[in-house]
């Protein structure tokens, strides 16, 4: 052995390595929590929210999510203004939410209505206001905007919560890690090869496990990125969206794509947020497509541990060992500890998806600290929101005399060209004309 001990270096790198708090902090002030709240998010399902109040906890702040007794919902700080008693034990009244304490009553926009024991409530109406955030709720989930009131942007609804014949099941999935850690996992296409099909064993499909060209497509809002794979006389095309500065799909995920026909640009699985909880939690609200434009519908992949296994590959209350033989996405989020310490990755080119996507995320809150409000999607383009989640077949046989990486990498060009080229039409109209001009890709 040398003297220095041979290629051992433990001593030498056992040292703390700090987080990127600029990205990895959400809470009220902080770079990323102030960029966060200018966007819509879903804080609950509509099915969680019952007859009792709902205490949860969103972008650090502790919260009372109700459906008063007139049907509209209201989320609200935590802790009554009067003398902090918890609002999770309020009263739910035809209009609005009592304080089980005093009694004081509070409208869905935080007025006070009532305050019993006061003679003068008329006049502590006018100076004290519980906190409480515009909530929507749409299609099974709750949404609510966090942000300064005097700037709500516009609630945006994507295209593929429109399609014909079509179901969302909502479903959430909640993860005990800072929510980058999460989101980013959908920028990072090469971890689906070996974390998912070729290190473990196959947990989706194993043509997951042909390593993929990749093609990056940056554009106002966010990314999507084209994967193509060889099968046969066909290339597979799947798609992976980002809107910022949560928002992801997917094309297919357990549907085992032959490459015996082609296909013209097959829809999501599921959309989902990866909403912050605080620092160290997140939880993913998202919907689970069912429609004649996804991959075949089953009706076991209804089930809540189905639906979670969508989004963390295996899963999470599995015996430990097991999760050790055979870890999937939750074990690989949450196995970077709370918060991953950034300065101590060693990013490579293939991580070319997460450095795009930090620079993006930096880029706004920066912008935002300046003044710059971030480009909301209903405003950079009507609902429904076009998005390009999807599975396109395109024959091309191999040739011999052709560099089959090369090859692959211009046809993905001209299909992300077709994709934004029908930005502008909506609904089905959209999938004739994207049908259309991909069959004409077909070699």
């Amino acid at each position: 052995m040398s003297a220095n001990g041979g290629g051992y270096s433990g001593y030498h790198q056992a040292k703390s390595y700090e987080i990127d708090e600029e990205l990895a902090c959400v809470g009220p002030g902080t770079p990323c929590g102030e960029l966060m709240r200018r966007f819509w998010h879903p804080v609950a399902m509509t099915s969680q929210v019952g007859d009792l109040p709902l205490a949860l906890r969103r972008l650090g702040e502790d919260l009372v999510l109700f459906r008063d007794k007139g049907g509209r919902f209201g989320l609200v700080h935590k802790h009554c203004p009067h003398r902090n008693a918890s609002l999770e034990f309020g009263i739910v009244n035809e209009r609005g939410l009592r304080c089980c304490y005093h009694g004081w009553l509070f409208d869905v926009d935080g007025t006070l209505l009532e305050a019993p024991a006061e003679s003068d409530s008329e006049r502590l109406s006018a100076h004290v206001r519980l906190g409480a955030y515009p909530v929507r709720e749409y299609k099974g989930l709750v949404f609510a905007y966090l942000g300064p009131p005097e700037e709500t942007p516009p609630f945006p609804v994507y295209d593929t919560f429109e399609i014909e014949g079509g179901e969302l099941v909502p479903y959430e999935v909640t993860i005990p890690c800072n929510w980058l850690q999460v989101a980013e996992n959908s920028m990072d296409p090469m971890h689906v090869v070996f974390l998912h099909t070729r290190v473990n064993r196959v947990q989706f499909t194993e043509k997951l496990g042909i390593l993929p060209v990749i093609d990056w497509h940056a554009y106002e809002i966010g990314f999507f990125y084209t994967k193509g794979r060889r099968i046969g006389d066909y290339i597979w095309i799947s798609t992976n969206d980002l809107i910022l500065p949560n928002f992801t799909q997917a094309g297919a995920v357990f549907e085992n794509t032959e490459g015996k026909e082609p296909k013209y640009f097959g829809r999501s699985s599921f959309s989902r947020w990866i909403v912050p909880v605080d620092d160290t939690h997140c939880t993913v609200l998202a919907y689970r497509h069912f429609n004649p434009r996804a991959e075949a519908p089953r009706d076991e992949w209804r089930t809540p541990e189905a639906l979670e296994k969508i989004d963390i590959s295996e899963l999470r209350d599995r015996p430990y060992e097991e999760r050790q033989r055979n870890p999937g996405d939750f074990e690989a989020f949450i196995g970077q500890g709370p918060i991953t310490a950034h300065k101590r990755e060693r990013l490579v080119s293939s991580d070319r998806g997460v450095v795009m996507y930090r620079q993006r995320l930096k880029r706004a809150m920066r912008r935002l600290r300046k003044g710059e409000r971030p480009l909301q999607p209903a405003s950079y383009a009507a609902n429904p929101i076009p998005t390009y989640g999807s599975d396109t077949v395109i024959r091309m046989p191999l040739a011999a005399d052709v560099d089959e990486e090369v090859a692959i990498k211009a046809l993905l060009v001209e299909v992300g060209k077709v994709y934004r080229g029908a930005d502008a039409i909506k609904g089905e109209a959209r999938y004739e004309v994207l049908a259309r001009d991909l069959a004409m890709l077909n070699q």
